[in-house]
């Protein structure tokens, strides 16, 4: 029987799943496999690039990349200069929400520590994980003190853009929180604004309402799993979110204009 993946990170607003450092020979290449959980990459010395949708990013000391849950990537040290980098792996249901609020997503993967204070906190957490693990007060102490030395970067936004930054934080978690049973009441908590407010922030945006995201991300899951698992439709139910296999066959049909068994025969999907 399927179910949601559940951990002690999932109770916590924020923890740290994994933390290393590496001294990169020349031109080593990362071909990144996706992971449930962001990670973030501090280049502390020497040179290398970072390939993420599309996009080439140089990088020297002092930057830090992103890799978002589940996504692809790849970086590559440089042939004279090759790179030194600590990484951490961030847990927690306000993990993404958060690295969005800190100017960091999908579309933004890459920052640059401006206030000269990041490199203390990576360090500071690698010398955590390793003598205390990953829910060391210690360790968690150094997670919210580098996400909040990464907001001193963006304190200076325009009120726009930090209505961006709302409408991002809160997509971030609906696609870690969607497997649950979250109201946009949730949603509209984990960035501290009203649910009134989120949603007239994503109408200005030109964007669907937070309700219909939630839906999309819950029923793009469903046909994923429909066309390539031979799980249950009422398994499948409820691993996106939905305890009543009734509602969800309803939401689905609304959606994509047939039953799941029908979208699970049109795919070619497992019987």
């Amino acid at each position: 029987m399927l179910r949601p993946l559940l951990d002690a990170s999932s109770y916590l607003d924020l923890s740290v799943l994994e933390a290393g450092k590496e001294a990169c020979i020349a031109e080593k290449t990362v071909e990144f496999t996706p992971k449930r959980y962001p990670l973030l990459h501090y280049v502390y010395a020497g040179r290398g690039t970072f390939n993420a949708n599309g996009k080439r990013y140089n990088l020297k000391a002092g930057d830090c990349f992103y890799i978002p849950a589940g996504s692809t990537a790849s970086y590559q040290a440089e042939s004279e200069n090759p790179w030194s980098y600590f990484w951490i792996g961030l847990g927690g249901s306000r993990a993404e929400s958060l690295l969005s609020l800190a100017g960091l997503d999908e579309a933004h993967p890459v920052g640059t520590d401006v206030t000269k204070a990041w490199r203390h906190h990576f360090e500071k957490i690698y010398d955590s994980y390793f003598l205390h693990g990953g829910f060391g007060l210690d360790c968690l102490v150094e997670a919210y003190g580098l996400l909040y030395e990464m907001t001193e970067n963006v304190k200076t936004e325009t009120p726009l853009a930090k209505d961006k930054g709302h409408i991002q934080a809160a997509k971030a978690f609906i696609r870690n929180n969607y497997q649950f049973h979250i109201s946009i009441l949730d949603v509209a908590s984990s960035v501290g604004v009203s649910p009134n407010y989120l949603a007239n922030l994503f109408k200005m945006e030109g964007e669907i309402s937070p309700k219909s995201y939630l839906t999309r991300v819950r029923m793009e899951a469903a046909g994923n799993l429909l066309a390539n698992t031979s799980t249950s439709v009422s398994d499948i139910a409820r691993a996106v979110g939905y305890a009543n296999p009734l509602h969800f066959s309803k939401a689905f049909h609304l959606y994509y204009g047939m039953s799941p068994l029908n979208y699970r025969l049109e795919q070619g999907g497992h019987q």
